[in-house]
C-alpha cells in the first residue's frame, strides 16, 4: 500500500513525472558544460601555442592541468555530495567553473592559465560525480541506468556543441573566446539548477531530522508524487563521509579496483586522441577552425555512441557491450593517422572513433549506478573518476614527449591505444571477480 511506503520506495516504483525528466535534462546540460570545459584547452591550444611560442613538450604539460583539479574535485566534492547534499554541490561546482573559465580567459601568461585550469578542474570533477548521482536519485528503477548513461552522454554533446560554435568564432577571435564562452554558459546554468533541482530524496532520508522530513514532503509534492505517511529517518545532522572506507570493504573492493583500472586506461586513450587532435591537424597545414570542425565530428560520433549504448543496455549486458566498444575504439584510433590525407577522411574516421570511445565512457556511468548503493554513489563514482584522472593526465602528457623525441603520429597512436586494450581486459574480469555483478544486466 502507498501509505506504508517510504518516499524512496515511491520514487523507485512510480512513473517518472515531468520535473524528474527535467532534472535529468538539466544534468545532461551540466555534463555538457563539463565536456566543453575539459576540451576548451584543446580548442585553444593551437592559438595559445602560437602566441606564446610553446613547444609540444610544454603544450603536453599544459593540456592536462585541469585534470589535476578534477582528481581532487571528484573525491572531495563527490564525498561532499554524499555528506552535504547533491544540490549545494552542483551549485558550488558551477560557480567554480564560471570563475575558473573567466580567469583562464584573462590569463596574461602560461602560469596564470595553468592555475586557472587546475581550479576549473575542481568544479569539473565534482560535477561529473554529482550530476550522475543526482539523476540516479531522481529516477525510478526502470529508467535509472539508461538515464545515468544519457546524462554521461552530455559530455560529448558539450564538446560537439562547443566545436560547432567555436569553429566560426575562432576564425574571427583569438583563443580566449573559448574560455569566455565557457564561463558565460556556466553562469547561465546556475539559475536552472537553483530553481529546478531540489535536494534528492535519498539524501534527505539519510540525513533524517525534522527539517529533512519537512523538506521531503515539499520535494515529493513538487515532483507530483503522494507524500508518504512513513518518512524514513536514520539520524539527524550532517552525514559523515564514510564512502572511501566502505568502497574498500570485501563486498566492494574488487568492483572499485577493476572499475578504476578500466576507467584509467580508457580516459588515457581518450584524452590523447581529443586533446592532441586539433594540434596534429593544424601541424598538417590546416587552419585552427578546420581542426576544430574535425573534433566536432568526433564529438558528434560521441553523442551517437552515448545514446546508442544507453538504448543497447536495455536489452544486453553492459560488459560485452563495453568490451566491443573498447576494442573498436582501439582499432579506430590506431587507424586514424592512416586517413590524414584529406579533411573529409579525418572527419569520417574521427566520427567512428568518437562513437566507440564515448559509448564506452558513458557505459561506465551505468556500471557506477548499479555497482554502488545510493549512499556511496557520489563517493564511489568520485573515487573511480579521480583515479581515472591519472590516465587523463598521462594521455596528453606522454605524447608531448613522444612527439618531441621524434616519434611519428602512427607510432604514438599505437602506444596510446594500449589504455583501452587494458580496460577491455579489466571489464572482462568484472564478472568473475565480483559476485555483486553475477547475472546483472542493465535491463528491467
Amino acid at each position: 500500500m502507498t501509505a506504508t511506503k517510504t518516499a524512496s520506495d515511491i520514487i523507485e516504483s512510480a512513473p517518472m513525472g515531468f520535473r524528474q525528466w527535467g532534472i535529468v535534462v538539466i544534468c545532461i546540460g551540466v555534463l555538457a558544460l563539463d565536456g566543453y570545459d575539459v576540451l576548451s584547452i584543446a580548442f585553444a591550444a593551437p592559438g595559445l601555442a602560437e602566441e606564446w611560442g610553446l613547444s609540444k613538450a610544454a603544450l603536453g604539460i599544459i593540456l592536462p592541468l585541469e585534470l589535476v583539479g578534477m582528481a581532487l574535485g571528484s573525491v572531495v566534492l563527490g564525498g561532499f555530495a554524499d555528506s552535504r547534499g547533491r544540490r549545494p554541490t552542483l551549485l558550488l561546482g558551477l560557480l567554480i567553473l564560471t570563475l575558473g573559465m573567466a580567469a583562464a580567459g584573462i590569463a596574461p601568461n602560461v602560469w596564470v592559465l595553468g592555475l586557472a585550469r587546475v581550479f576549473t578542474g575542481l568544479g569539473i570533477g565534482g560535477l561529473l560525480a554529482t550530476a550522475t548521482a543526482t539523476s540516479s536519485d531522481f529516477c525510478n528503477a526502470k529508467y535509472r541506468a539508461v538515464a545515468v548513461v544519457l546524462v554521461a552522454g552530455g559530455f560529448p554533446l558539450g564538446v560537439y556543441i562547443g566545436a560547432t560554435f567555436l569553429a566560426p568564432l575562432l576564425a574571427s577571435f583569438d583563443w580566449r573566446i573559448t574560455f569566455y564562452l565557457g564561463s558565460a554558459m556556466s553562469l547561465i546554468s546556475l539559475p536552472a539548477v537553483y530553481f529546478w533541482i531540489p535536494e534528492s530524496i535519498a539524501y534527505l532520508e539519510r540525513a533524517g531530522g525534522v527539517n529533512a522530513q519537512s523538506e521531503t514532503r515539499r520535494v515529493m509534492r513538487s515532483l507530483g508524487h503522494p507524500t508518504p505517511d512513513n518518512l524514513a529517518t536514520h539520524r539527524g545532522g550532517v552525514l559523515q563521509p564514510v564512502g572511501m572506507k566502505s568502497l574498500f570493504a570485501p563486498s566492494l573492493i574488487s568492483i572499485t579496483v577493476l572499475l578504476s583500472i578500466a576507467y584509467f586506461g580508457t580516459v588515457g586513450t581518450y584524452y590523447y586522441f581529443v586533446k592532441w587532435m586539433p594540434t596534429i591537424i593544424a601541424d598538417l597545414g590546416y587552419s585552427i577552425s578546420e581542426a576544430t570542425r574535425v573534433l566536432g565530428f568526433v564529438s558528434l560520433g560521441g553523442v551517437v555512441g552515448s545514446v546508442g549504448v544507453g538504448l543497447l543496455i536495455r536489452v544486453a549486458s553492459i560488459r560485452p557491450v563495453l568490451i566491443v566498444c573498447l576494442v573498436s575504439a582501439a582499432i579506430s584510433i590506431v587507424g586514424f593517422p592512416y586517413f590524414t590525407d584529406t579533411l573529409e577522411s579525418m572527419r569520417y574516421v574521427g566520427f567512428l572513433a568518437g562513437i566507440f570511445i564515448f559509448a564506452a565512457l558513458s557505459g561506465y556511468f551505468g556500471l557506477f549506478a548499479v555497482s554502488f548503493p545510493s549512499s556511496l554513489l557520489g563517493s564511489g563514482s568520485g573515487l573511480v573518476l579521480a583515479i581515472g584522472r591519472g590516465g587523463a593526465v598521462l594521455g596528453p602528457l606522454i605524447p608531448g614527449f613522444l612527439f618531441t623525441a621524434g616519434f611519428t603520429i602512427k607510432t604514438v597512436a599505437l602506444i596510446m591505444t594500449s589504455g583501452v586494450i587494458c580496460a577491455a581486459f579489466a571489464v572482462a574480469l568484472l564478472r568473475s571477480q565480483s559476485s555483486a555483478f553475477a547475472g546483472a544486466q542493465l535491463a528491467d
